[in-house]
């Protein structure tokens, strides 16, 4: 993540906002995220809608779909948590994977087969999959071979949002002169969500039975702030008199900001933050870092809010 630069120095008033890790539970079940460790068999629908269900939601929506036979990690937005879903979806993906091949291969052919497909892959989405099956480019960033055993092969790999592992699998075979499909695939982290944070269904509905019945220890584990979907956003932090005029719709201005993340880029997808961490909108940038530290004008474009407006009053005195 690129350095913090401080283009005005300002304090917030503690009487207004919540730092997003010290809102109460009934709060994030209004507004949060629960990492479901999806398991085997349900598609990621299903798994929403018993969450949505059982703790008596009225909207509920999963980040990135698994296939029924995959595993892992799968963040459901609850209630106005769903507006989280472009940010999450898009996030770069680690999964790791099972294979079985035809025919046995040497392990370094394997590995140096597996190695050569990082960088850009051309592949057609699987019959059985949500979108049209036309080609399409889709990224591998890291590839590793973790183990073989006989014919099977286990790898670990982190792509691109909409890269097909089992097409990946596919090729692989290919590439080694036989046949192969995929047996068990496990995602292991979405953005910066990891595996180790995540609970089952029924650790949510036992947290959320035990959150009504006036324990909140366990349900505190399980819900997580909107902002954790921001993590690896670029991020522009603004005044506390800014705040209740960007949460109405208006554009940032250079002047609303206190401090900015370097390497921004006019263009970029950037989270717009108060001074307490605690996101107000999501907008494109309108000029680089550099530009909006030294400059006037309108720093960023908005594109979704994500605070209450009455949270922050107007104009406030600094």
């Amino acid at each position: 993540m690129e350095n913090w630069y401080t283009r005005e120095e300002s304090e917030t008033d503690p009487e207004f906002g919540c730092v997003p890790e010290n809102r109460s539970p009934d709060k994030l079940l209004q507004k949060g995220i629960i990492i479901i460790d999806k398991p085997f068999g349900p598609t990621s629908s299903q798994v929403t809608t018993w969450i949505r269900e059982e703790l008596n939601l009225d909207k509920a929506g999963h980040f990135g779909t698994l296939d029924p036979n995959a595993t892992g990690v799968l963040p459901i937005g609850i209630e106005s948590g769903t507006r989280m879903n472009n940010l999450l979806s898009s996030s770069r993906k680690e999964y790791v994977f099972l294979a079985e091949l035809e025919d046995s291969v040497d392990d370094e052919e394997i590995r140096e087969n597996l190695l050569s497909m990082k960088g850009t892959n051309r592949q057609v989405p699987p019959e059985k999959s949500a979108v049209k099956r036309e080609e399409r480019e889709r990224e591998m960033y890291e590839a590793e071979l973790l183990e073989t055993r006989q014919k099977k092969v286990l790898g670990r790999i982190e792509c691109e949002a909409g890269f097909y592992v089992r097409v990946m699998i596919q090729d692989l075979a290919e590439r080694l002169g036989t046949g192969g499909k995929m047996e068990e695939l496990r995602r292991t982290r979405q953005g910066s969500i990891h595996e180790r944070e995540t609970c089952t269904v029924q650790e949510a509905v036992d947290a959320y039975h035990f959150h009504k019945n006036g324990n909140s220890r366990e349900i505190k584990k399980v819900l997580h702030p909107i902002e954790r979907a921001i993590e690896n956003t670029p991020k522009i932090v603004i005044k506390d008199s800014a705040v209740n005029a960007v949460a109405n719709g208006a554009d940032l201005g250079c002047a609303g900001v206190s401090k900015l993340q370097g390497g921004i880029s006019p263009g970029d997808r950037v989270a717009v933050t108060t001074l307490k961490g605690e996101l107000v909108a999501v907008g494109q940038a309108e000029m680089s870092s550099q530009n909006i530290y030294d400059g006037e004008g309108t720093a960023v474009s908005l594109e979704s809010v994500h605070i209450d407006p009455e949270t922050y009053p107007k104009r406030w005195k600094q």
